[in-house]
């Protein structure tokens, strides 16, 4: 968390309160966020308009003509558009400050986020070696992607250069709706299990926008709310089964998801 549910959100936010607006000053409140030297940064940004931003995976870029804000949120990170009558919001580590009088806080409790700059949009995705996103990939992309993995289910959605945007809770969600043992090879799905995968990874992800990232909420049916110890199945009422993959815990019904 945030995953690109989460990032879409604070992008339409950023949307709605900070484009075509000036940036006046910059207020670094603590410098171990950046993943760019402080004065090159302001170099960057100030005076600069935020013209349009574009997300990728779980990083928001705000273009500044030539560069681009990079901003990415990393556990707890946060926006919030506030007045200058009131006090800068708890946890903002970077605050831009716009001619209009209004502030932008990138905020982050746990410090995994960073904020940088990008010479342009592809160099950035080609550095980051991030695969096509995965709420505006084509059915083609994935597709093709899917065939050059050998990985199982659950690292292949978790790894940002095969497909950006997907995390642990919703990489869940998408194999239990897609009924996929998270240990599956991909590269073993038949090609009707891989167009139901890609489906469900869009429809998981819209729903997830739509709800603007709010977990708590996911009705019933879904396996969000499901996913914790002692816990049954919404479909079958099967215990939920907590397991470990490359250090990260995973949720799974395994009546529902058998392993082939």
């Amino acid at each position: 968390m945030p995953e690109l549910p989460e990032v879409e959100t604070f992008k339409r936010y950023l949307d709605d309160t900070s484009l075509n607006q000036q940036v006046k000053a910059i207020e670094v409140r603590d410098e171990r966020i950046l993943n760019t030297e402080e004065s090159y940064l302001r170099e960057s940004i100030i005076g600069k308009m935020f013209e349009s931003s574009i997300r990728h995976g779980k990083y928001l870029l705000v273009y500044l003509n030539p560069k681009f804000l990079v901003m990415h949120f990393g556990m707890s990170g946060d926006l919030d558009y506030y007045d200058n009558k009131d006090d800068p919001p708890k946890f903002s580590k970077v605050i831009f400050h716009f001619n209009n009088g209004f502030n932008l806080a990138y905020i982050s409790i746990r410090m995994f986020g960073k904020v940088s700059i990008a010479e342009s949009f592809g160099k950035f995705v080609e550095n980051k070696k991030l695969g096509p996103d995965a709420y505006k990939m084509s059915f083609e992309e994935f597709y093709e992607a899917v065939q050059r993995r050998s990985a199982i289910a659950k690292n292949a959605l978790l790894n940002q250069s095969f497909i950006a945007g997907v995390g642990n809770i919703y990489s869940d969600e998408i194999l239990f709706r897609s009924k996929i043992h998270p240990r599956t090879n991909i590269n073993s799905l038949r090609d009707n299990r891989v167009k139901e995968l890609y489906g469900n990874i869009i429809d998981v992800l819209e729903y997830g926008i739509e709800k603007k990232g709010d977990l708590s909420t996911y009705p019933n049916e879904f396996l969000i709310p499901h996913r914790k110890k002692e816990e049954k199945c919404p479909i079958c009422k099967s215990d939920i089964t907590r397991y470990e993959v490359s250090g990260r815990h995973g949720f799974y019904c395994p009546s529902c998801q058998k392993e082939s």
